[in-house]
Protein backbone atom coordinates (compact mmCIF):
# COMPACT_ATOMS: atom_id res chain seq x y z
CA UNK A 1 0.00 0.00 0.00
CA UNK A 2 2.43 2.32 -0.93
CA UNK A 3 2.50 5.71 -3.50
CA UNK A 4 4.99 5.22 -6.45
CA UNK A 5 3.94 7.82 -8.83
CA UNK A 6 2.06 11.14 -8.68
CA UNK A 7 -0.86 9.72 -11.34
CA UNK A 8 -2.88 13.64 -11.27
CA UNK A 9 -2.67 17.14 -10.00
CA UNK A 10 -5.78 17.81 -7.74
CA UNK A 11 -8.13 20.54 -8.11
CA UNK A 12 -8.64 22.72 -4.65
CA UNK A 13 -11.16 25.09 -3.24
CA UNK A 14 -11.96 28.66 -2.87
CA UNK A 15 -11.08 29.35 0.39
CA UNK A 16 -13.33 31.87 2.62
CA UNK A 17 -11.73 30.40 6.04
CA UNK A 18 -9.55 32.74 8.12
CA UNK A 19 -5.74 32.38 9.69
CA UNK A 20 -5.93 30.21 12.43
CA UNK A 21 -5.24 33.53 14.91
CA UNK A 22 -8.23 35.24 13.61
CA UNK A 23 -10.85 35.39 16.17
CA UNK A 24 -14.02 33.24 16.21
CA UNK A 25 -17.01 34.51 18.08
CA UNK A 26 -17.44 31.21 19.14
CA UNK A 27 -14.24 30.39 20.57
CA UNK A 28 -13.80 31.73 24.35
CA UNK A 29 -10.47 31.67 25.17
CA UNK A 30 -9.13 29.30 22.75
CA UNK A 31 -6.53 31.05 20.09
CA UNK A 32 -7.67 29.46 17.24
CA UNK A 33 -10.47 29.54 14.64
CA UNK A 34 -12.59 26.73 15.33
CA UNK A 35 -15.23 26.98 12.19
CA UNK A 36 -11.60 26.85 10.02
CA UNK A 37 -10.99 23.19 12.03
CA UNK A 38 -14.37 22.11 11.41
CA UNK A 39 -14.00 22.27 7.75
CA UNK A 40 -11.41 20.52 7.36
CA UNK A 41 -12.73 17.07 8.96
CA UNK A 42 -14.45 14.66 6.84
CA UNK A 43 -15.90 11.53 8.77
CA UNK A 44 -14.70 7.94 7.19
CA UNK A 45 -16.88 5.30 6.98
CA UNK A 46 -16.93 1.28 5.21
CA UNK A 47 -19.41 -0.14 3.11
CA UNK A 48 -19.91 -3.95 4.17
CA UNK A 49 -20.51 -6.63 1.87
CA UNK A 50 -24.09 -5.58 2.08
CA UNK A 51 -23.34 -2.03 0.89
CA UNK A 52 -24.19 -1.04 4.25
CA UNK A 53 -22.39 2.33 5.68
CA UNK A 54 -20.83 2.05 9.09
CA UNK A 55 -18.92 4.57 10.93
CA UNK A 56 -15.02 4.21 11.02
CA UNK A 57 -13.34 7.21 12.06
CA UNK A 58 -12.08 10.71 11.04
CA UNK A 59 -9.86 12.28 8.59
CA UNK A 60 -8.76 15.81 7.65
CA UNK A 61 -7.56 17.60 4.76
CA UNK A 62 -4.89 19.41 4.09
CA UNK A 63 -3.40 21.33 0.68
CA UNK A 64 0.06 21.96 -0.41
CA UNK A 65 0.81 24.69 -2.75
CA UNK A 66 3.23 24.25 -5.47
CA UNK A 67 6.15 26.42 -5.97
CA UNK A 68 5.40 27.69 -9.55
CA UNK A 69 2.07 28.83 -8.43
CA UNK A 70 1.10 29.21 -5.00
CA UNK A 71 -2.14 29.38 -5.89
CA UNK A 72 -2.44 25.67 -6.97
CA UNK A 73 -1.63 22.40 -4.86
CA UNK A 74 -2.15 18.96 -3.65
CA UNK A 75 -5.43 17.98 -1.77
CA UNK A 76 -4.12 15.20 0.65
CA UNK A 77 -6.53 13.10 3.18
CA UNK A 78 -5.15 12.71 6.82
CA UNK A 79 -6.24 10.12 8.94
CA UNK A 80 -4.31 7.37 11.49
CA UNK A 81 -3.18 4.10 9.41
CA UNK A 82 -4.93 1.55 12.65
CA UNK A 83 -8.08 2.73 9.89
CA UNK A 84 -7.44 2.27 7.09
CA UNK A 85 -4.35 -0.88 7.66
CA UNK A 86 -5.93 -2.45 10.43
CA UNK A 87 -3.64 -5.66 9.84
CA UNK A 88 -0.76 -3.30 10.92
CA UNK A 89 -2.26 -2.66 13.98
CA UNK A 90 -3.20 -6.01 14.81
CA UNK A 91 -6.41 -6.19 13.76
CA UNK A 92 -8.80 -8.36 11.67
CA UNK A 93 -8.08 -8.19 8.02
CA UNK A 94 -10.66 -6.36 5.77
CA UNK A 95 -11.65 -5.74 2.19
CA UNK A 96 -14.60 -3.41 2.95
CA UNK A 97 -14.51 -0.25 1.00
CA UNK A 98 -13.47 3.37 2.70
CA UNK A 99 -15.58 6.14 1.84
CA UNK A 100 -14.96 10.04 2.98
CA UNK A 101 -18.05 11.50 3.46
CA UNK A 102 -18.20 15.25 2.70
CA UNK A 103 -20.77 17.94 3.69
CA UNK A 104 -22.45 19.04 0.98
CA UNK A 105 -23.18 23.08 0.78
CA UNK A 106 -26.38 24.78 0.61
CA UNK A 107 -27.83 21.81 1.96
CA UNK A 108 -31.85 22.38 2.35
CA UNK A 109 -33.46 19.66 4.77
CA UNK A 110 -36.64 20.64 2.97
CA UNK A 111 -35.69 19.60 -0.25
CA UNK A 112 -33.45 16.83 0.15
CA UNK A 113 -32.70 13.79 2.20
CA UNK A 114 -29.10 13.97 2.96
CA UNK A 115 -26.83 16.56 3.34
CA UNK A 116 -23.38 14.27 2.59
CA UNK A 117 -21.50 12.84 -0.33
CA UNK A 118 -19.53 10.02 -0.28
CA UNK A 119 -16.31 9.48 -1.80
CA UNK A 120 -14.73 5.72 -2.52
CA UNK A 121 -10.88 6.29 -1.36
CA UNK A 122 -8.16 4.50 -2.93
CA UNK A 123 -6.36 1.82 -1.01
CA UNK A 124 -2.88 4.10 -2.01
CA UNK A 125 -1.91 5.07 1.10
CA UNK A 126 1.66 6.46 2.54
CA UNK A 127 2.68 5.83 5.97
CA UNK A 128 5.98 7.10 7.72
CA UNK A 129 9.50 5.07 7.48
CA UNK A 130 8.80 4.65 11.75
CA UNK A 131 6.48 1.17 11.63
CA UNK A 132 5.50 2.33 14.96
CA UNK A 133 3.58 5.62 13.95
CA UNK A 134 -0.41 5.66 13.56
CA UNK A 135 -0.40 7.82 10.45
CA UNK A 136 -1.81 7.75 6.80
CA UNK A 137 -2.17 10.09 4.05
CA UNK A 138 -3.49 9.67 0.60
CA UNK A 139 -3.87 12.03 -2.51
CA UNK A 140 -7.43 12.85 -3.41
CA UNK A 141 -9.22 14.04 -6.91
CA UNK A 142 -9.89 17.85 -5.90
CA UNK A 143 -10.82 18.01 -9.33
CA UNK A 144 -13.66 15.86 -8.77
CA UNK A 145 -14.37 16.67 -5.19
CA UNK A 146 -15.02 20.54 -6.04
CA UNK A 147 -17.58 19.49 -8.76
CA UNK A 148 -19.38 17.80 -5.99
CA UNK A 149 -20.30 21.61 -4.59
CA UNK A 150 -19.76 20.57 -0.99
CA UNK A 151 -18.61 22.76 1.90
CA UNK A 152 -15.15 21.03 3.81
CA UNK A 153 -11.98 22.77 2.64
CA UNK A 154 -8.86 22.23 3.70
CA UNK A 155 -6.42 23.34 6.29
CA UNK A 156 -2.32 24.90 4.86
CA UNK A 157 0.66 23.16 5.01
CA UNK A 158 1.44 26.57 6.40
CA UNK A 159 -0.66 25.12 9.73
CA UNK A 160 1.95 22.39 10.54
CA UNK A 161 4.79 23.55 12.71
CA UNK A 162 8.62 23.35 12.28
CA UNK A 163 10.18 21.10 14.91
CA UNK A 164 11.23 24.02 16.71
CA UNK A 165 7.93 25.00 16.96
CA UNK A 166 6.69 21.69 18.44
CA UNK A 167 9.98 21.50 20.97
CA UNK A 168 8.48 24.53 22.92
CA UNK A 169 5.10 22.31 23.09
CA UNK A 170 5.28 20.88 26.64
CA UNK A 171 3.18 18.98 29.04
CA UNK A 172 0.17 21.58 29.99
CA UNK A 173 0.02 22.54 26.39
CA UNK A 174 -3.86 23.44 25.46
CA UNK A 175 -4.70 21.43 22.40
CA UNK A 176 -8.10 21.16 20.66
CA UNK A 177 -9.67 18.62 18.61
CA UNK A 178 -12.34 17.61 16.10
CA UNK A 179 -13.98 14.19 15.07
CA UNK A 180 -16.98 11.76 14.89
CA UNK A 181 -18.32 10.74 17.87
CA UNK A 182 -20.10 7.23 17.04
CA UNK A 183 -23.38 7.61 17.01
CA UNK A 184 -23.76 11.36 17.90
CA UNK A 185 -22.48 12.73 14.58
CA UNK A 186 -25.41 13.05 12.31
CA UNK A 187 -27.06 11.26 10.16
CA UNK A 188 -28.35 14.11 7.42
CA UNK A 189 -25.15 16.21 8.00
CA UNK A 190 -21.91 15.22 9.26
CA UNK A 191 -21.35 17.53 13.33
CA UNK A 192 -17.94 17.52 14.09
CA UNK A 193 -17.48 16.86 18.36
CA UNK A 194 -14.98 19.21 19.34
CA UNK A 195 -13.29 18.20 22.35
CA UNK A 196 -10.89 20.43 24.39
CA UNK A 197 -7.76 19.15 26.77
CA UNK A 198 -3.95 19.50 27.44
CA UNK A 199 -1.04 17.64 26.57
CA UNK A 200 -0.68 15.36 28.95
CA UNK A 201 2.37 13.41 28.71
CA UNK A 202 5.59 12.90 26.20
CA UNK A 203 6.90 9.71 26.88
CA UNK A 204 10.46 9.02 25.75
CA UNK A 205 9.44 5.29 25.26
CA UNK A 206 6.79 3.82 22.76
CA UNK A 207 2.86 2.79 24.52
CA UNK A 208 1.82 -0.37 24.01
CA UNK A 209 -1.34 -0.62 22.10
CA UNK A 210 -3.92 -3.45 21.37
CA UNK A 211 -6.56 -2.94 18.69
CA UNK A 212 -9.02 -5.34 20.86
CA UNK A 213 -9.87 -7.26 23.53
CA UNK A 214 -7.20 -10.31 22.58
CA UNK A 215 -5.30 -8.97 19.88
CA UNK A 216 -1.80 -9.17 19.76
CA UNK A 217 -0.28 -5.45 20.93
CA UNK A 218 1.88 -3.59 19.57
CA UNK A 219 4.55 -0.87 19.96
CA UNK A 220 3.51 2.79 18.68
CA UNK A 221 4.87 6.58 19.45
CA UNK A 222 2.26 8.45 20.69
CA UNK A 223 2.11 11.40 22.92
CA UNK A 224 -0.75 11.46 25.64
CA UNK A 225 -3.52 13.87 25.63
CA UNK A 226 -5.74 14.71 28.31
CA UNK A 227 -9.28 14.52 26.77
CA UNK A 228 -12.19 12.24 26.51
CA UNK A 229 -11.06 11.21 22.67
CA UNK A 230 -13.01 7.95 21.80
CA UNK A 231 -12.63 5.50 18.93
CA UNK A 232 -14.36 7.58 16.10
CA UNK A 233 -12.21 10.43 16.78
CA UNK A 234 -9.24 8.48 15.35
CA UNK A 235 -7.72 10.15 12.77
CA UNK A 236 -8.96 13.59 13.93
CA UNK A 237 -6.77 16.41 13.46
CA UNK A 238 -5.17 17.90 17.53
CA UNK A 239 -4.50 21.10 17.36
CA UNK A 240 -1.95 23.35 19.46
CA UNK A 241 -3.84 26.34 21.24
CA UNK A 242 -1.40 29.21 22.77
CA UNK A 243 -2.96 30.56 25.90
CA UNK A 244 -3.90 33.88 25.26
CA UNK A 245 -6.86 35.87 24.21
CA UNK A 246 -8.54 35.29 21.17
CA UNK A 247 -6.53 36.67 18.21
CA UNK A 248 -3.60 37.39 19.97
CA UNK A 249 -0.58 35.36 20.64
CA UNK A 250 0.55 34.13 23.19
CA UNK A 251 5.11 34.65 23.53
CA UNK A 252 4.98 34.79 19.65
CA UNK A 253 3.61 31.27 19.79
CA UNK A 254 0.66 29.93 17.27
CA UNK A 255 -1.51 27.67 16.81
CA UNK A 256 -0.84 24.84 14.86
CA UNK A 257 -1.68 21.49 13.88
CA UNK A 258 0.10 18.99 16.39
CA UNK A 259 -0.84 15.36 15.27
CA UNK A 260 -3.21 12.75 14.38
CA UNK A 261 -5.34 11.23 17.41
CA UNK A 262 -4.31 7.45 17.76
CA UNK A 263 -5.72 5.27 20.18
CA UNK A 264 -8.14 5.74 22.82
CA UNK A 265 -7.58 4.77 26.90
CA UNK A 266 -11.37 4.70 27.32
CA UNK A 267 -12.58 5.78 30.54
CA UNK A 268 -9.24 7.62 31.44
CA UNK A 269 -10.10 10.77 29.53
CA UNK A 270 -6.54 9.93 27.86
CA UNK A 271 -5.82 9.15 24.17
CA UNK A 272 -3.00 8.99 22.41
CA UNK A 273 -1.71 11.31 19.73
CA UNK A 274 0.63 10.81 16.69
CA UNK A 275 3.11 13.77 16.53
CA UNK A 276 3.23 15.30 13.66
CA UNK A 277 6.54 14.65 12.67
CA UNK A 278 5.56 11.40 11.51
CA UNK A 279 2.87 13.18 9.40
CA UNK A 280 5.61 15.57 7.38
CA UNK A 281 7.68 12.49 6.82
CA UNK A 282 4.72 10.47 4.81
CA UNK A 283 3.98 13.51 2.80
CA UNK A 284 7.48 13.99 2.04
CA UNK A 285 7.58 10.41 1.12
CA UNK A 286 4.57 11.29 -1.56
CA UNK A 287 7.25 13.23 -3.79
CA UNK A 288 4.85 15.92 -4.37
CA UNK A 289 5.91 17.26 -8.10
CA UNK A 290 6.76 20.66 -7.49
CA UNK A 291 5.56 21.16 -3.95
CA UNK A 292 6.35 24.27 -1.87
CA UNK A 293 7.15 22.35 1.41
CA UNK A 294 9.06 24.06 4.04
CA UNK A 295 12.64 22.84 4.37
CA UNK A 296 13.18 21.86 8.58
CA UNK A 297 16.91 21.15 9.44
CA UNK A 298 18.92 22.82 12.58
CA UNK A 299 18.67 25.86 10.99
CA UNK A 300 15.22 28.25 11.98
CA UNK A 301 11.89 28.06 9.84
CA UNK A 302 12.63 29.63 6.47
CA UNK A 303 10.07 32.94 6.46
CA UNK A 304 8.54 31.26 3.27
CA UNK A 305 6.98 28.46 5.41
CA UNK A 306 4.51 30.04 6.63
CA UNK A 307 2.95 32.44 4.32
CA UNK A 308 -0.21 34.33 3.96
CA UNK A 309 -3.36 32.22 2.77
CA UNK A 310 -3.74 33.08 -1.05
CA UNK A 311 -6.72 32.86 -3.36
CA UNK A 312 -7.30 29.67 -4.39
CA UNK A 313 -8.89 28.78 -7.81
CA UNK A 314 -11.39 26.14 -8.50
CA UNK A 315 -9.96 23.80 -10.71
CA UNK A 316 -6.09 23.13 -11.41
CA UNK A 317 -5.12 21.32 -14.76
CA UNK A 318 -4.06 17.97 -15.01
Amino acid sequence: MRLTTIKHWVAVFVLGVLPFAKPCSAQSAFNINLDAVRRSVVFLHIVDSRGQLKEAGTGFLLLVPTKSDPNKGYLLLVTARHIVDPQWAGCPATNDTLVAVFNKKGFDPKKETRGTVEVPLSRDWMFPDDDSADVAVTILNGRKISKLNVENQPIRISELPSPQEVDRVNTGAQVVSAGLLLGASGTERNYPIFKFGYVSSVPDEKVSVACCPGCVAHLQHDWMIAASLVPGNSGSPIFFVPVGFPGISAGGQRAFLLGVQSVSYLGSDVAGMAPVEYLWDAIRKLNLSDANLPTFGNTATPSSAHPPNPAVPSSIPH
